[in-house]
């Protein structure tokens, strides 16, 4: 009975140390856990949250006089000389539609046409009055000058000129020359390309990524 009772004990001693082992194992691998997801925590906390540059967004590269470097390949922006189509006449109206489907036709490549809204250029107007102000000697021209002046300043603040654009791509520099002259002679007859000084393209790419904000 003793020798019985003794087993018993052992059992009994066994089974409790097993349930403690396992408490401990248990208690352990949830420390474990824990500082696994807490270093998880700290890594993501290091990790600045950096956003994409806009240099890394846009395809633009470098400007020069006459193409614009891409980060894949190049291409070109010429503004395209508008006509009131609401004073033609039909005969000229159609010659003018015709030719325009004509180069559609025509030219396949890739090309995009952009409209903005540019801010009334007054520079020529104002710079021949501030001159003439320069030679006025009666007070009634000095205050007409004045007039012109402020009308012209409030132009430039208040209006803006609806101006169109074409842009034209190639995959390298030659391929944009013949590009270039093939949409020069194409619209020619319709809307013809005018070149762009290197700052009107600044201004033109500017305004189309920004077009919440004012030149």
């Amino acid at each position: 009975m003793q020798k019985e009772k003794a087993g018993e004990v052992l059992k009994t001693i066994n089974k409790n140390e097993k349930k403690t082992i396992k408490l401990f194992q248990k208690l352990k691998q949830n420390r474990k856990v824990k500082k696994e997801f807490q270093k998880k925590m700290k890594e993501l906390e290091k990790k600045p949250n950096m956003l994409k540059q806009t240099s890394d967004i846009l395809p633009f590269v470098q400007i020069h006089d006459d193409y614009i470097l891409l980060k894949e390949g190049v291409m070109d922006i010429f503004q395209v000389q508008t006509k009131n189509i609401h004073a033609l006449n039909d005969a000229d109206l159609n010659y003018l539609l015709l030719n325009r489907a004509q180069f559609l036709r025509s030219y396949f490549r890739s090309f995009k046409e952009v409209i903005l809204n540019f801010p009334t250029n007054t520079e020529v107007q104002r710079a021949y009055w501030l001159k003439k102000q320069r030679q006025a000697k009666t007070p009634a021209r000095l205050k007409y000058i004045e007039q012109k002046l402020f009308e012209f300043e409030y132009l430039e603040r208040k209006r803006y000129n609806r101006e169109f654009f074409m842009f034209i791509y190639a995959a390298d520099k030659e391929e944009l020359e013949d590009r270039k002259h093939d949409c020069m002679q194409g619209m020619q007859s319709s809307f013809p390309l005018q070149k762009l000084p290197k700052n009107k393209k600044e201004q033109v790419l500017f305004l189309l990524n920004n077009q919440n904000t004012q030149l």
